[in-house]
C-alpha cells in the first residue's frame, strides 16, 4: 500500500512533524482503517524523499501512542482500537450540540457561595496595571537558578520526583529558612516550627481554616489587604476593621471591642498594606500584651520587609517577647519571582502538628524540586547579594516615581509608604463626588491617552490611590513609563478628578481610611488615567 502525504519543505514545521501529523490525522479520520498495513519504513521514506530514520521515528511515536502496532514478520498496521476510544466510558456518547445548554444546578456550600464571584476578564497590554504589583523579574539571576535546578535534577536523588512524607516542607529548606529569619528578621524559631506553603496566601488560608469557626471575630487593618479579609469572611468569620494611622493599627481602638474579643488579629506591621506605614514599637508591645491577656492570636504578614530604603528594619513582632502568641508569615514569591509558589508559616510549638496535617489535607506537599533549589540558593549565600542589588534598583525606581509625581502634582498629592517595600500610596484632593469624578473621566477623555485599571470606591468621604513602584528596567523605557503615568495623572488633575474630598473632615486619629475603602468592582478607564487603589496585591 502506498501512502500519499503532502509535505511542505519550506514550512517552519519539521518534516518529521508533518509526516506524524498526516499519519495521525489519517488514522483518526478513518482514511487509514483499522488493520490497514502501512508501507515499510524504507519504501515509505523513498516515496516521500526523506531519510528512513525520519519515518522510523514517526512510526515509533505512533506505536507508543497506540495508533500503530507491529506484527512479527508481517509489518506495521493501524491498531484495531484507537486511543481516543479509551478516553470515554463504554457506551458513552457526546452530543456536541446540546453540551453546555443544560445547566447543572449549583448547590454550593457557604464557602462556595462566598467565593462565587466572576473573575476579572483579561486586560489589554496597553493598559498600565497599577493593581498587579510584583518583583522586577528582569533582574533575577535566571542563569544561576537554572544551574542550581539542573544540578539537582542531574544528581542521584529520585525522591525529588516522588511524593514525600514531609508535608510541612523539605527539612533542608526549613533549616535554611529558620537561619535566614533568625538573622534578618529576629524571628525566634527552630525548623520544626516552620511549615513551607505555596506562597503566603496559602499560609493565610491555612490559618483561617485551622483557627476560625463560623461567627468568630477577626480584627483586620482598615484599610487592609482585601484577599486576607475575603479568606477570613469565607470561613464565616466576622471582621472587625481597626483604623490605621501613621503609626500603624490603632491598638487603643482594638481594645474597645470588649464584647467582641477577636480570636485572630491580622496585621502587616513592617509595611502596612496599602498605606505603607510601620507599626510602632510601643504599639507592637501593647498588642502583644493585650493578645496574651485576652487569649488572641496574631497573624503577622511580613510580605516585603526585605526592602527598606532610608531606615533600619524593625524586628518582627514574633521575636519581640518570649513565647509570643504570633503566627509569622512570609513569602519568596514576592521576593524572588511570583511563579515560585513558596512561602513559610512559623507557628508556636503547640501548633506544629495541626498545621502540618492541615497542609497535608490541602495539597499534600509543595514542589520538592523548587524547595531543594531554593534551599541551595539560601545555603550558598545567593539571597543576600540579590536583595542588596534589588534594594538599589527599587530605590532608584522609587525615587524616579516620587520625583515625577511631585513635579506634576506639587501640593495636591501626599505620598505614604515610600520608605520601604515595593509599593507606595498617594492621596489626592478634590471637591467632586466620586460619581461626578468618574463620569467626567469617561466623558472628557481624549483618544490616545494610556488608560489605567482603576478601582471605584463606595465611600464618598475618602479616596486613596496606591501606585506600584514596578516600571521597566531599561532606563529609557523606565522614563517613558513614568511619563505615561504622569501625563495620565495630569489629565486626571486637569479635570479636578482627585481622591480626597477637601470638605471631608479627617478623624481624630489622622486618617479617614476605613474598611469600606476596599474596592468592590474594578473599572477600566478607557481614555484618561484615573488613580488606582492597590488593596489587592498577590502574595
Amino acid at each position: 500500500m502506498e501512502v500519499a502525504l503532502a509535505l511542505d519543505r519550506n514550512s517552519s514545521v519539521a518534516l518529521y512533524r508533518q509526516i506524524y501529523n498526516g499519519l495521525r490525522e489519517g488514522i483518526v479520520s478513518g482514511r487509514f482503517e483499522a488493520g490497514t498495513r502501512l508501507p515499510a519504513s524504507r519504501a515509505f521514506a523513498t516515496s516521500l524523499g526523506v531519510s528512513r530514520i525520519t519515518v522510523t521515528e514517526c512510526y515509533d511515536r505512533l506505536i507508543s501512542e497506540g495508533y500503530l502496532e507491529t506484527r512479527r514478520s508481517s509489518g506495521t498496521f493501524v491498531c484495531t482500537r484507537l486511543p481516543e476510544l479509551d478516553l470515554y466510558a463504554s457506551g458513552a456518547t457526546i452530543d456536541h450540540h446540546t453540551q453546555g445548554q443544560r445547566d447543572v444546578p449549583m448547590r454550593l456550600s457557604r464557602y462556595g457561595a462566598s467565593v462565587n464571584t466572576p473573575l476579572l476578564p483579561p486586560v489589554s497590554p496597553e493598559i498600565i496595571r497599577l493593581d498587579r504589583p510584583g518583583p522586577d523579574v528582569r533582574a533575577f539571576p535566571k542563569k544561576l537558578w537554572t544551574h542550581l535546578c539542573t544540578r539537582r535534577m542531574q544528581g542521584e536523588c529520585p525522591d525529588l520526583l516522588q511524593y514525600t512524607l514531609e508535608s510541612n516542607g523539605n527539612t533542608e529548606l526549613r533549616v535554611a529558612v529558620a537561619q535566614y529569619l533568625q538573622k534578618s528578621r529576629a524571628v525566634v524559631c527552630d525548623p520544626s516550627q516552620i511549615v513551607i506553603v505555596n506562597g503566603s496566601q496559602q499560609a493565610i488560608y491555612l490559618a483561617a481554616r485551622v483557627l476560625l469557626d463560623e461567627s468568630d471575630f477577626v480584627a483586620i487593618e482598615s484599610p487592609g489587604y482585601r484577599f486576607a479579609s475575603q479568606v477570613f469572611a469565607s470561613q464565616g468569620a466576622n471582621l472587625l476593621p481597626i483604623p490605621v494611622d501613621r503609626n500603624g493599627m490603632q491598638i487603643a481602638q482594638l481594645k474597645k471591642h470588649r464584647d467582641k474579643y477577636p480570636k485572630l488579629v491580622y496585621i502587616t506591621p513592617s509595611h502596612q498594606y496599602p498605606r505603607g506605614v510601620s507599626l510602632s514599637v510601643p504599639r507592637r508591645m501593647d498588642l502583644l500584651g493585650w493578645a496574651k491577656d485576652v487569649g488572641s492570636l496574631i497573624l503577622e504578614d511580613d510580605y516585603d520587609s526585605e526592602y527598606r530604603y532610608n531606615e533600619r528594619p524593625i524586628p518582627s513582632v514574633q521575636g519581640m517577647v518570649p513565647n509570643a502568641p504570633v503566627l509569622y508569615v512570609g513569602t519568596f514569591s514576592k521576593l524572588l519571582f511570583p511563579t515560585l509558589r513558596l512561602g513559610y508559616l512559623v507557628v508556636p510549638r503547640a501548633f506544629q502538628d495541626v498545621f502540618a496535617r492541615a497542609k497535608l489535607f490541602c495539597d499534600l506537599q509543595s514542589s520538592s524540586i523548587d524547595q531543594s533549589v531554593l534551599a541551595d540558593f539560601l545555603n550558598e549565600g545567593h539571597l543576600e547579594p540579590y536583595v542588596r542589588k534589588m534594594r538599589i534598583i527599587y530605590g532608584r525606581k522609587r525615587a524616579l516615581l516620587i520625583e515625577s509625581l511631585r513635579r506634576h502634582f506639587g501640593r495636591r498629592i501626599t505620598i505614604y509608604g515610600d520608605e520601604a517595600g515595593m509599593h507606595l500610596l498617594a492621596d489626592f484632593q478634590t471637591s467632586l463626588s466620586e460619581d461626578d469624578a468618574f463620569d467626567r473621566v469617561f466623558r472628557s477623555g481624549s483618544a490616545g491617552r494610556a488608560p489605567l485599571l482603576a478601582w471605584k470606591f463606595s465611600d464618598p468621604a475618602c479616596r486613596t490611590c496606591a501606585i506600584c513602584l514596578w516600571v521597566r528596567s531599561d532606563q529609557r523605557k523606565r522614563h517613558s513609563s513614568c511619563g505615561r503615568t504622569s501625563r495620565a495623572c495630569v489629565s486626571f488633575v486637569d479635570v479636578r478628578l482627585t481622591l480626597r474630598s477637601q470638605h471631608t473632615p479627617v478623624s481624630s486619629h489622622g486618617s479617614a481610611l476605613r474598611s469600606s475603602d476596599c474596592p468592590k468592582s474594578p473599572v477600566t478607564m478607557t481614555h484618561r488615567l484615573s488613580s488606582s487603589s492597590l488593596t489587592g496585591s498577590f502574595r
